[in-house]
């Protein structure tokens, strides 16, 4: 499968690549392109602290802890500044707007669906994932929803990566960008991308129909 990633901004790409061996536990490998962008200077370290602070949301605290860690041998002795912290009650609002531009007219919906599931998971998920996590400053929300589209289609989640492609399209993410990070990951992790890919285009699709 012929990729494009070689005109994948810099920024998406290493989202894409480590995410994606993380996500494989294939850890090493991505810190071979982590140490070598940040001996490049292309990136601040900051940049990979906040991925592993999101990728938290589908791996979990130990590959968040593990890639910090790591990160923190390339900082030596100098503590992190500017550490970003909510205000008490802020969360649930931010959650509740970046909610709203991922997912548009279908946030009400997505949010009674939670509850239905179980009580208060809709107002968990609101305050904690996209109010604390996803509304950090470092990345931008495209980049993090880059980042939710490669897990999900890593791990074949695809109820959810329909989603995520959708809330990627939505805050900004490119189709012609999109599908390339999709071939750039279906080629590391030896998944066939091409389905995931045609998604992209009959969303895109239905956005430029008026019914996005």
């Amino acid at each position: 499968m012929p990729t494009h990633s070689r005109s994948l901004p810099i920024r998406f790409r290493l989202l894409a690549v480590v995410s994606a061996l993380y996500a494989t536990r294939d850890r090493a490998k991505a810190f071979v392109h982590i140490e070598r962008s940040l001996r490049q200077g292309s990136l601040p370290i900051r940049f990979f602290s906040e991925l592993f602070i999101h990728l938290s949301l589908f791996l979990g605290y130990p590959a968040m802890l593990d890639g910090l860690e790591r990160l923190a041998s390339f900082r030596g002795n100098k503590r992190r500044q500017n550490s970003f912290q909510h205000k008490r009650g802020v969360a649930i609002s931010e959650g509740r707007d970046i909610l709203t531009r991922v997912y548009g007219k279908q946030t009400e919906k997505l949010v009674l669906r939670r509850e239905e599931l179980e009580t208060g998971l809709g107002q968990r998920i609101t305050e904690d994932a996209y109010g604390t996590i996803m509304a950090r400053p470092g990345l931008h929300l495209s980049e993090r929803e880059v980042v939710n589209v490669v897990v999900l289609f890593i791990d074949g989640y695809n109820r959810q990566l329909y989603s995520h492609l959708r809330g990627a399209l939505r805050v900004g993410v490119k189709p012609r960008v999109l599908k390339s990070v999709l071939a750039l990951v279906g080629n590391l992790v030896n998944q066939d991308a091409r389905l995931a890919m045609g998604t992209v285009d009959r969303i895109w699709q239905n956005r430029r129909q008026g019914s996005f």
